[in-house]
């Protein structure tokens, strides 16, 4: 795995994680399993059309991304943002690690 790789794909999540995901999105993906999907659908396009994720690195972000948002915003297993995205970047660096 090459810097420019992991730069570009922490750059996909950070585009995808916030200005794509807007202050609407990000309170109604706790009200709403709809909401949540889509907002992990976007996020993981961004990584196919930028970072040209293979199917198999799409699956590996989509879910883990539903598991994590979900027990941030809808259950508030996780309390803070700085976990959240500790764990969002950890399932990419182990993607990437496993992927090249």
């Amino acid at each position: 795995m090459s810097i420019a790789v992991l730069l570009t794909w922490f750059a996909c999540h950070y585009l995808a994680d916030f200005p794509l995901q807007g202050d609407y999105l990000a309170s109604m993906k706790a009200k709403s399993w709809e909401h949540l999907v889509y907002h992990c659908a976007t996020y993981t396009v961004v990584f196919v059309l930028f970072a040209h994720a293979s199917p198999w690195a799409a699956l590996a972000l989509f879910a883990p991304h539903m598991v994590i948002d979900a027990l941030k915003a809808r259950y508030g297993v996780i309390k803070w943002l700085w976990l959240d995205q500790a764990l969002h970047l950890l399932t990419i660096v182990l993607i990437l690690l496993a992927h090249f």
